[in-house]
């Protein structure tokens, strides 16, 4: 079981489920996404500025639909893992507010990762908390290295990366993309 670093956070003897408290007092519990949720995602991915998808899928995926939400909620658990950021939307539904991936190279000494949250949620420290516990997850199953690629003119998402602790470099290959790198220990 993986250990919170997060004040303010619980986590449940069932695996990798935390619930914490935001800056802004608001609580949200961050856990696995499963197939089930494809609703949800589909829900969430629609909130999404065309901007934001953009930045998250580096311009591939242009139009959202359901075989795309659950092609996301469909997780290779022997490579991939998802983590999502659900809360209560204030009329007893829970609601997706944010996404924080990784898929492992062939040898799982590597991963990609990826972050995005819902605009209305943005700034809130929601992208923070799922990539803060995505680094742990990938640490505690062996990899030694997180990259992510985003385009350069992503500011937010470099901001996080820096706090984070990954550092940019431009790709040689395309100029208006920057490649960020961690390395776990």
């Amino acid at each position: 079981m993986l250990e919170s670093t997060t004040p303010n956070a619980t986590t449940h003897p069932d695996g990798m489920r935390w619930t914490q408290r935001l800056r802004d007092g608001s609580i949200v519990h961050i856990r696995p996404i499963d197939s089930a949720d494809t609703p949800r995602e589909l829900a969430f991915l629609s909130r999404l500025t065309p901007e934001d998808r953009s930045f998250r899928f580096l311009g591939l995926m242009k139009d959202v639909d359901e075989n795309v939400a659950r092609e996301l909620t469909n997780v290779d658990p022997a490579s991939e893992v998802v983590l999502v950021a659900i809360t209560n939307d204030g009329d007893g539904d829970d609601i997706e507010i944010g996404a924080a991936r990784y898929q492992a190279n062939l040898d799982g000494s590597g991963c990609d990762c990826a972050v995005a949250v819902d605009p209305a949620w943005q700034k809130r420290g929601v992208g923070g908390l799922l990539m803060q516990h995505l680094i742990d997850v990938a640490r505690s199953s062996g990899v030694r290295r997180m990259y992510s690629v985003d385009a350069a003119r992503c500011a937010g998402a470099h901001l996080l990366a820096e706090r984070l602790g990954f550092h940019s470099r431009p790709d040689p290959e395309d100029p208006v993309v920057t490649t960020f790198e961690l390395v776990l220990r």
